[in-house]
């Protein structure tokens, strides 16, 4: 047999249930297309959630591709972010022309959630 190691995201690194996307966070970091919402936990590790509407991405391709990134770079640096929340919000319209730009914009966001 062989054996498969797999890069999936755990799940205790991922916001589960409205509760966890409610409420106040200490720092909002804006770009043109996203919101970033973050605060501190009261676990050992770092969790993701990404929130995107069909208001803000129509095409299900598109949210798809941005919530993949998103789950990407979170993966890439969970060691870097210790004990935080971080919810990924869309706050104007992506579509699928833009997909190329939103990227850019979320690795720029990401750069300073590490900072």
């Amino acid at each position: 047999l062989k054996r498969v190691i797999s890069n999936k995201l755990p799940r205790a690194s991922r916001l589960c249930g409205g509760a966890n996307y409610t409420g106040r966070f200490e720092l909002k970091l804006r770009s043109q297309h996203f919101i970033l919402l973050i605060r501190e936990n009261r676990t050992q590790i770092s969790r993701i959630g990404v929130s995107f509407s069909k208001r803000y991405v129509p095409l299900s391709v598109v949210r798809s591709s941005v919530r993949r990134q998103v789950k990407e770079l979170f993966r890439k640096s969970r060691g870097q972010i210790k004990s935080r929340d971080v919810v990924v919000r869309a706050t104007q319209k992506i579509l699928k022309t833009d997909l190329k730009d939103a990227k850019e914009e979320l690795k720029q966001l990401w750069v300073r959630v590490l900072k």
